[in-house]
């Protein structure tokens, strides 16, 4: 029988003051002290919990983010676009301080989603949370916005096992007001708009 997914998680009351849906600057991940590991199943749907997930834009040198269709996976998101990359922070993942263990989460999904060696990763950058209580999925989520700049001459190619299929680097803008989109993916665009 297999092991149970441990993922971190964070106290809903030890986050910061989170907002019905945003994105916004952050630079002190303190609240991930201590960490808690729970069973996935067990936290799925319990809003005093928030799931913590690293949350990877592409750009290109243009300034566009990398888009995909999600097929297959949660049927929650089931064919919805995005433009993050990421997942749980699972327990192999864990390091001495909360800023190593996002990235070994972030680089272990990137290596997965994208089907390139860890070495090959692009460097990627903490930028902000993302937040939106307007959802179930939504509420028991935090996400830790990342931005890396995508130099190689192809576009990303997700092995064909991975639920992605990529539609190409998009302006941020248009992801932004693109209701195809998730909120997150939006939310992100946004921010990247803002702040680049």
């Amino acid at each position: 029988m297999p092991t149970p997914s441990t993922i971190l998680v964070i106290p809903r009351h030890q986050a910061p003051p989170l907002p019905e849906a945003n994105c916004w600057a952050v630079s002190d991940f303190s609240f991930f002290h201590p960490p808690q590991w729970r069973a996935r199943a067990e936290v799925e749907h319990d809003e005093s919990v928030l799931q913590a997930i690293p949350y990877l834009v592409l750009q290109n040198a243009a300034g566009n983010l990398w888009a995909y269709r999600r097929r297959g996976g949660d049927a929650r998101v089931e064919g919805r676009m995005s433009c993050g990359i990421g997942g749980h922070v699972e327990r192999e993942d864990a390091a001495t301080i909360a800023e190593a263990t996002l990235l070994n989460a972030l680089n272990r999904e990137m290596s997965e989603e994208l089907g390139l060696p860890v070495a090959a990763l692009p460097v990627a950058q903490p930028r902000a949370l993302i937040y939106e209580h307007l959802s179930a999925i939504g509420r028991v989520h935090l996400g830790v916005l990342y931005a890396a700049r995508w130099t190689a001459t192809s576009e990303p190619s997700p092995p064909p096992h991975e639920a992605l299929d990529g539609v190409g680097f998009m302006p941020a803008h248009e992801i932004a007001d693109d209701p195809r989109f998730e909120l997150w993916s939006r939310l992100a665009a946004r921010f990247m708009v803002e702040n680049s």
